[in-house]
This record gives C-alpha cells, structure tokens and sequence, in this order.
C-alpha cells in the first residue's frame, strides 16, 4: 500500500471516528430530552391529579381514568408511572444521564429507598444493558429465578417454529 493510499485510509478512519462521535452526542442529548420529557409529562399528570383539574375538561369526562384514555391517549398505568417517576425521582434524576426505560425498570425496587441509596442505584444502572439490569434485580428480588448471565443452560425445550406464521409450539 502506498503511502497515499495509507493517508487516505487514515483520513477516511478518522472522518468516520468524527461521525461516530457526533451521532453519540445526538444520541446522549435525545436521551437527555426523552428523561426530561417524561419528567414533565410526569409533572402535569401530578398538578391535574393533584388539583383534580382534569374535571374541568366537562362532565364527558366522568374519571381520571377516562380523561387519560379520552384526553391525554394513555393508560392509567402509564399516567400513574409518570407521576411516579417525577414525584420520587424527579429531583435525583436530572444529575443522572440514564436512559428512561432503565428508570422504568429499576422503579419498582427504588420505592422506599434513601435518596442516596436511589442515586447509588441509578448511578450503577446507567451504564448497564437492559439484560445486565435484569440479570441484577432477579438477584435482588429473592424469587430463586436465575439470571442469565449465570445459567449453564443445561435444561432447554425444541420448540417446532412455523414457517407461514411464525409461530412457535411444543
């Protein structure tokens, strides 16, 4: 390879390192702005619960329940998680750059903990896979499950896999 050829490459290598580092800062900052969406979102629902504004939307509206199906086009589950995460969270998770789905996951065992034990908690998670997470929390929880990144996978099951609809069966 001549040594043009070598210049190029190295050029080439290292636009494309200057693109993969753009796109990371692209990645982080949607993050950033998905927590911090779910946090206001989160802050809403907590002042129209709250203040019970929601009553004010008409009498069509017969329940918080159904103002959040007719009027805000999400569960009751998703609205209550989104409270919940702005009421006990709200205030540890804007120093943490977390991914809102590792939130969601981890918010049940982070109920009832000292804010510092749910920093330590987020902070831990942060820069783990969803497995890596769940593979923790099974060890947590106390239920006897094995995490997979443990198992040896000595007992498994064929399953038959249709080829027309792709479904699976014994």
């Amino acid at each position: 390879m001549s040594s043009n050829q070598m210049s190029s490459n190295n050029e080439a290598i290292a636009k494309q390192g200057i693109m993969l580092h753009e796109a990371m800062k692209i990645w982080n900052s949607g993050i950033l702005n998905i927590k911090n969406g779910y946090l206001q979102l989160g802050q809403a629902i907590h002042i129209l619960k709250k203040d019970k504004l929601w009553r004010m939307m008409g009498t069509h509206i017969i329940s918080f329940k159904h103002f959040c199906d007719k009027e805000l086009h999400i569960s009751l589950a998703q609205a209550n998680r989104l409270e919940q995460i702005y009421r006990e969270l709200g205030h540890v998770l804007s120093d943490i750059s977390i991914d809102i789905s590792k939130v969601t996951l981890l918010l049940p065992y982070l109920h009832g903990k000292s804010e510092e034990e749910i920093k330590d908690m987020l902070d831990g998670a942060k820069d783990l896979t969803i497995e890596d997470i769940k593979n923790n929390l099974k060890d947590l929880d106390g239920r006897g499950d094995t995490a997979t990144d443990v198992c040896l996978h000595q007992e498994y099951e064929v399953l038959n896999h249709c080829k027309t609809c792709g479904k699976y069966f014994r």
